[in-house]
């Protein structure tokens, strides 16, 4: 192991019908949602893409899914995505080889899972033989990664922390080291020169977690790219946008529009891009357009299908006309399904369900202009279990008379909005009344189904 180098500066690192409705109790902008303001592009730019269909083809779907993680919050993709990414991080903890610990050296904070699963990534798209320029040694978790997991041929390392040298030196020998190919050395990314990278022989260049603690990280990667040897490949990763914030040392986010930009002014073709655990992005670029056979021959998790049942039952049920009953009476059967309802302000019509996962509702309105709300109340028993609701905008009876509905627990949709629900699979009737002006009376046909 070499060390050269000057030390510079370290761097630091529920409501009733009649009254006003209470807001859902999920109804907190930002806590799937996140609150963005994004600005309108008056014509959305031209992509700078690879020239093989399919990379490009996997691309263009990486970058969405980036987008999609950084449009929701966290805990939404750990909820929506949180079975995937544990069969990831399952693929990281039996692909990653145990280092020891030297002595009085911790390296909990390497062996998170989700760090885990950043470092098998990177090394999934490394290759045994392979010359590595690293920017951003760090503490040298990934460098003895890659010589004991992969068996690159040579790691060369950059940092701008001289301590880190010395705990990179007793982590490689605690785990067998010392007579590997490493050098190590006391550096600035923007000092980099293409002639500095080649004359290490790197075939991959490393930048995991760097850019967001420069001042300006578009020149860094103009520094990064114009530094790539011919036919070498950069391997990079930053914070998905609005994640990992707490850290004072980041000094700036990134989205998909700015690391698109990113990659176009520094001349670089991205062939492959992912969300990565749920708090970075991590990217492989090069300045070449043809295919990537690095990205083509990439390791990754075992075909196992994380896809499970979400629904209970996958058949709605039709409410059969002669189960609903109203309070007082006033339902007519019109068909197998369909019933005709006269109703007055709290007259209660209401259906038995055997569970409740979700319900559609379809009206056929004849006089519903006087119609003001329309609530839809699930119960089990005495308890109710979950509720709905729809302001009826003015004259909507006349100028649509049909309408069916789709209603699940906690959603909003462009009609009804959902309140509170609890242990709504236990419900065994739902209700609807519909408030009216003063006294009035509406008609309608309706007819239900739901999901037990």
């Amino acid at each position: 192991m070499v060390i050269s180098g000057d030390a510079p500066d370290r761097v630091d690192t529920p409501p009733r019908p009649g009254g006003e409705p209470a807001k859902p109790s999920w109804g907190i902008p930002g806590r799937y949602a996140r609150v963005l303001h994004p600005r309108k592009l008056a014509e959305p730019p031209r992509e700078r893409e690879v020239s093989d269909p399919g990379e490009a083809a996997a691309v263009r779907s990486g970058w969405l899914l980036v987008d999609m993680h950084e449009r929701l919050s966290t805990g939404a993709i750990r909820l929506a995505l949180g079975h995937e990414n544990e069969l990831w991080y399952r693929y990281a903890e039996e692909n990653l080889v145990e280092l020891k610990h030297p002595s009085g050296m911790s390296l909990k904070s390497h062996e998170s899972k989700a760090n885990k699963l950043r470092y098998r990534r990177t090394m999934d798209f490394a290759r045994e033989g392979d010359r590595i320029f690293d920017v951003g040694f760090g503490q040298g978790y990934l460098a003895a990664q890659l010589l004991r997991g992969v068996g690159v041929a040579s790691y060369h390392g950059i940092d701008l922390v001289d301590t880190f040298v010395g705990r990179c030196g007793r982590l490689f020998a605690a785990n067998g080291l010392e007579d590997a190919d490493i050098q190590l050395e006391i550096g600035d990314l923007f000092d980099l020169t293409r002639e500095r990278v080649e004359a290490a022989g790197a075939s991959l260049v490393i930048c995991c977690e760097v850019l967001e603690h420069v001042p300006d990280p578009e020149r860094a990667l103009r520094v990064l790219a114009d530094a790539l040897p011919d036919g070498a490949e950069l391997v990079f990763s930053v914070p998905l946008h609005g994640r990992i914030e707490n850290i004072w040392g980041h000094l700036t986010v990134f989205d998909v529009a700015r690391l698109k930009s990113m990659v176009e002014q520094a001349g670089l073709y991205v062939h492959h891009v992912e969300p990565l655990a749920n708090v970075w992005s991590f990217v492989v670029v090069s300045r070449s357009p043809e295919r990537s056979e690095r990205v083509a021959e990439a390791a990754r998790r075992p075909a196992v299908s994380s896809a499970v049942p979400l629904s209970r039952t996958r058949d709605f049920v039709p409410v059969p006309a002669a189960s609903f009953e109203l309070v007082p009476d006033a339902v007519a059967v019109k068909d197998e399904y369909f019933v005709a309802c006269s109703v007055s302000p709290y007259d209660k019509i209401s259906f038995p369900v055997e569970g409740l996962e979700a319900l559609r509702l379809a009206f056929e309105f004849r006089d519903f202009d006087a119609a003001k709300r329309v609530v839809v109340t699930a119960k089990a028993g005495e308890e109710e279990t979950g509720r709905w609701w729809w302001k009826v905008p003015a004259g909507h009876g006349s100028s649509r008379k049909k309408h069916a509905f789709s209603l699940r627990p906690g959603e909003l949709t462009a009609t009804f909005v959902s309140e509170a629900h609890k242990n709504l699979l236990n419900s065994d009737r739902v209700i609807i009344t519909v408030e009216t002006d003063e006294d009035a009376e509406v008609a309608f046909d309706l007819r239900a189904a739901y999901l037990p």
